[in-house]
């Protein structure tokens, strides 16, 4: 007989480093099959998964003036189009262009045009969201001065024309985070969140209801926190039941909230709601998820039954909805259980540096 064998250790997909600075942003298409990342070394990075399970770069350029703060993917729908927003002040929109051979049909390499800058904000643009597919090309994005600004493209077959719809002034202080409410069922709704960290005894949340009859969004609800921690990121679940939202906020720990929807905010089958009412919403926290009060950015699985956090320790946790309001751990995740191999080291030094390393150090590590 022989002894039980000990399962291998799960190792992360290997990748060679592609920013040469602090990485802000790491997002998926709505496919998973593509991964954008953006640093404060002013660039962002496309990477393409490959059969074996492997992560490849397929593209990499300098795409604004100051350090990146977010990279987003439109729907496959309108094409394969990310936005990003930094530091110098505006959000830009690329698209990607497939390059052809005259002699050979199939794609010879890619390439990511710059469609428009938007450049109208007066200060810092801090996140950028795209809408939900059903209401068109639409962006919406806070900046530092606590403002939101709603843009929509007119044809959504051209990315480079961008109209300012909407302003709307959430906080007197700084904006972190935006995010649309998903469902098609009920009138849209966007909330935005402020990372100030001085803001405690304000308001650090604030909801807003479209109401498409008078062509603006009002707001509906804030959220009010005592503790210090600022609000780092929040997001609609996928799925909303007929009379709520569910909204889950990272601050310090991860607090879910059920936003209770009124019977006049529900879109009738036809599309058609009351267009003058302004809808009577109530907002109550049914579990808080504990993070070590460390939360930083959140997200949801397809089906809303999963919620992972990523922590500023480093480490990756993730809670299973088992009921109403009842949350359970799946899983914790530490990057510090890993340890790369002295290839994989080579190859991040080697991406950084033209310098060979010095032979005393080369015998010491590897």
């Amino acid at each position: 007989m022989t002894g039980d064998k000990k399962d291998p250790p799960v190792e992360p997909y290997k990748t060679v480093g592609a920013h040469r600075d602090l990485i802000h942003c790491v997002t998926f298409d709505p496919h998973g099959r593509r991964m954008a990342t953006c640093a404060s070394d002013m660039t962002m990075a496309i990477w393409d998964r490959q059969s074996n399970g492997t992560w490849r770069r397929s593209a990499h350029w300098k795409c604004h003036g100051g350090a990146v703060w977010r990279v987003i993917w439109a729907h496959p729908e309108f094409g394969q189009i990310v936005a990003t927003c930094s530091y110098d002040r505006t959000i830009v929109v690329w698209e990607e262009q497939i390059v052809r051979s005259e002699k050979d049909s199939k794609a010879k390499e890619s390439q990511w045009i710059r469609r428009t800058i938007i450049s109208d904000n007066r200060s810092d643009v801090t996140d950028i969201a795209f809408s939900p597919r059903h209401m068109g090309l639409m962006m919406a994005s806070c900046n530092v001065l606590g403002s939101i600004r709603i843009y929509e493209a007119p044809d959504i077959v051209d990315a480079s024309r961008w109209n300012l719809i909407h302003e709307l002034q959430a906080f007197h202080t700084r904006c972190g985070c935006v995010a649309w409410s998903l469902s098609r069922m009920h009138r849209p709704l966007i909330a935005v969140g402020s990372d100030e960290k001085k803001a405690g005894g304000k308001e650090r949340v604030v909801i807003y209801e479209n109401i498409d009859g008078l062509r603006k969004w009002q707001r509906i609800h804030s959220l009010i926190f005592d503790m210090p921690c600022p609000i780092t990121d929040l997001k609609f679940s996928p799925i909303a039941m007929v009379d709520s939202h569910q909204l889950a906020v990272a601050s310090g720990d991860v607090h879910i909230y059920n936003l209770k929807v009124a019977k006049s905010a529900i879109i009738e089958e036809e599309g058609h709601d009351n267009p003058l009412v302004l809808s009577d919403y109530s907002l109550t926290r049914v579990a808080m998820l504990g993070d070590h009060r460390k939360a930083w950015r959140i997200r949801y699985n397809l089906m809303g039954s999963v919620l992972s956090s990523t922590s500023l320790d480093g480490t990756l946790r993730s809670w299973k909805s088992l009921f109403v309001n009842q949350w359970v751990k799946l899983s914790e995740m530490n990057v510090d259980d890993y340890v790369p191999s002295p290839e994989e080291v080579r190859a991040i030094v080697a991406s950084k540096t033209t310098e060979r390393l010095p032979t005393d150090i080369e015998s010491a590590f590897f």
